[in-house]
């Protein structure tokens, strides 16, 4: 009866052993909860540059659309070959050269791009303008979800062929602002678009 109590006894953990395997336990699965959410977080991360990927992808698609088949407004091109840089710029929309009445702008179509600021992000807005119906129809888009750290930035210069024809070399930057746990993450996204040479 006695060596049955001393084997039975034996077999059983002491105080010690069960805290300390209830130690190593608890390190493992700390470690397997703090791998889950740098995994979780790292998954975070992903999705929002995808998110830069498709939107910076969308901008600049439409701003080179906008660049390539519109006229550059008057305003916003270089004397010379110097640069232009401005935080907006307007483009005038149509098909022919024809189609712009020398100091009118009653039959002309505006897509402007300018950066709205409702906190201390930016977001770029595209603007279509029609003078064509009376009163002049406005419709205004925001082209981004993931916020910009700063204004856009557009450069118009100069460019002219041999045979003296002018068009405009455009570009714009934006820097996207993705925010993590420990500090925002800065992505700068560039393009350039030169216009064309309009039909008379």
């Amino acid at each position: 009866m006695y060596h049955k109590k001393l084997k039975n006894i034996r077999k059983s953990f002491t105080l010690i052993e069960v805290i300390v395997v209830m130690g190593v336990m608890g390190l493992i699965i700390g470690g397997l909860l703090v791998s889950l959410r740098q995994i979780i977080e790292g998954e975070v991360l992903l999705k929002k540059m995808q998110l830069v990927e498709e939107e910076s992808r969308f901008i600049l698609d439409v701003f080179a659309n906008d660049g390539e088949y519109s006229d550059l407004d008057p305003a916003y091109k270089s004397e010379g070959k110097s640069d232009i840089f401005s935080y907006v710029i307007r483009f005038v929309l149509t098909e022919k050269k024809s189609e712009i009445i020398e100091g009118s702008n009653v039959s002309s179509e505006f897509s402007s791009y300018l950066a709205s600021s409702p906190d201390e992000n930016y977001y770029l807005r595209r603007t279509i303008t029609n003078n064509r119906t009376e009163p002049a129809k406005i419709t205004s888009v925001t082209l981004n979800n993931i916020p910009l750290a700063t204004k856009p930035v557009f450069r118009v210069k100069t460019l002219e062929s041999p045979n003296g024809t002018e068009n405009f070399l455009i570009t714009i930057s934006l820097i996207f602002r993705v925010e993590t746990k420990n500090q925002p993450i800065f992505i700068p996204i560039e393009t350039s678009v030169v216009s064309r040479t309009f039909e008379i």
